[in-house]
Parts: C-alpha cells; structure tokens; sequence
C-alpha cells in the first residue's frame, strides 16, 4: 500500500512540473515573437536626418538665407524644411543656434525615425574706422577744429569720436599727429572691429 502512495505522489508532481515548463515555453516564445515583430517594424521605418548648414555675418547686418540639407526622404513625401534662429541684427558678437522645424503637410513622418541636428551662426565684429582728417594752420594760432570721419556704425549705434593734438599755439612749425579719441554712449563697441588713422597737423611758419 505505501508503495502505490508513493508512485501516485510522483506522477503527480511530474504532471505538476511538465505543465509548468510548457507555461513557461510559451511565454518566452511569445515574448520573442513579439520582440521579432517589433525589430521588423523598426526596420521598414526610414531614417530622415534634417541638419542645417553653419553660417556666418557681420554684427548689424541681416541674417543670411539659411539652408541645410535633408536626407532619407522616401520619393513623393512633401516633407520640407524651415532654418531659424533667434538672433537679428542687434544680437550681440557671439554664436546662435540655427533650428530646423520640419513641415509636413500630408502627415508623412510617422513613417520615419526622425533625427534633426543644430547648426551654428556665428555673429562677427562689425568693421568700424575712423580716420581723422589732415588739416593745417599757421605758427602761433589755435587749432582748429578737428574733423573726421566714422564709417561702419550699424543699428544707430550712440558711437562718436572726437579729435585732438598735442600741439599748441606755442608749438614750432612742422606737422603733429590729429588723434581720435572714441566715444561709445551706447556701450556696443565691443561688437566691431575698430581701426583708428590718425590725421596730420601741419604747423607752417
């Protein structure tokens, strides 16, 4: 009698087992399956990489027309590309990031892995000159007034420039340098690159 107990107690727990790995088979089987679907799919998805190209301009100026360039676009999408970036004429020396949006007008993307790059514009010192004039006067007068010109300011900026020589109404004859001495109420000089020429006196006798 106690042998039939036993061998009964071990069929048992032998069905118990068997229909456990059978569970256990086809969940991973299905989690596979499912897996494999979801790579497939993943596959048949097209690629689109949008990156926009890097530009450059003077500090002041309007920003250029800003292209880039579109890849992995299936034939026939109408799927194009608009480049902004915050910065305008009055944005200070430095770099601003260039973003794409995408338009899609037929609502083709859901069809593609989209991946969208950054370009760069690089906003650079204006040129600034300013050149005093030449002029001249007699021993033993006062100096005139001293005169120049300044050519490059952008946006209105408040940048002026006054001129002055060391000589005097006692100086000798000959010729002494007119300098220019910059004036910037605006606080934007730092935005241009500025060359100074100076101007000549010429004391006669």
């Amino acid at each position: 009698m106690n042998t039939l107990k036993n061998s009964t107690t071990t069929l048992l727990s032998t069905g118990r087992s068997t229909r456990s790995k059978s569970i256990t088979l086809f969940v991973t089987a299905l989690v596979f399956a499912m897996l494999a679907g979801s790579v497939a799919v993943h596959a048949q998805t097209a690629t689109l990489v949008v990156t926009p190209l890097n530009a450059g301009r003077f500090y002041g100026d309007a920003n250029p027309d800003f292209s880039g360039t579109i890849s992995g676009l299936k034939s026939g999408d109408n799927i194009t590309v608009i480049y902004t970036t915050v910065a305008n004429p009055g944005s200070a020396v430095g770099d601003y990031s260039i973003v794409a949006t995408l338009v899609d007008p037929d609502n083709k993307l859901s069809g593609y892995n989209v991946v969208i790059n950054t370009g760069t514009l690089t906003v650079t010192p204006a040129p600034l000159s300013i050149v005093a004039d030449d002029t001249s006067r007699p021993a033993g007068r006062p100096n005139p007034t001293f005169t120049g010109t300044i050519t490059g300011i952008k946006n209105g900026d408040a940048i002026s420039a006054t001129h002055d020589s060391q000589a005097t109404v006692g100086s000798a004859a000959g010729t002494y340098d007119i300098v220019p001495t910059l004036t910037d109420a605006s606080g934007k000089i730092s935005n241009y690159a500025v060359t100074i020429s100076n101007g000549t006196l010429t004391v006669t006798p």
